[in-house]
């Protein structure tokens, strides 16, 4: 499946914007929660609902990161994907992994595609 992807610039628009969104919206409550209202935090530890959200979203945190590198459609090291999405949150950190720009890091060349 290594296949070089491209985006048209609406769609980089589009993924850019999930990522802002992911990292102002999604995070930004959180961190309101953390901040302003720590009994939510509280209460969604007792809470077994809430419970079973935060474990499939690490679970999916996982399986990205593995898909991500198995598909080579991010250049980014699935590491980096993992910790772009506990810093901020999925929807943040899979448009970037998406975007990232091709360079010269250690880690690059696990996504590039192959040359035939």
């Amino acid at each position: 499946m290594a296949s070089h992807v491209t985006y048209s610039p609406r769609e980089r628009l589009c993924l850019w914007a999930l990522a802002a969104a992911g990292l102002v919206g999604i995070n930004g409550a959180f961190l309101y929660a953390v901040m302003f209202r720590p009994e939510s935090i509280a209460a969604v530890r007792t809470n077994p609902l809430a419970a079973a959200f935060v474990v499939e979203a690490l679970v999916l945190v996982g399986v990205f990161a593995y898909l991500l590198r198995k598909w080579e459609v991010s250049r980014l090291h699935w590491g980096w994907f993992v910790v772009l999405s506990l810093l901020g949150s999925i929807a943040f950190a899979l448009p970037v992994a998406l975007l990232w720009p091709a360079g010269n890091t250690a880690s690059a060349g696990r996504g590039r595609p192959r040359q035939s």
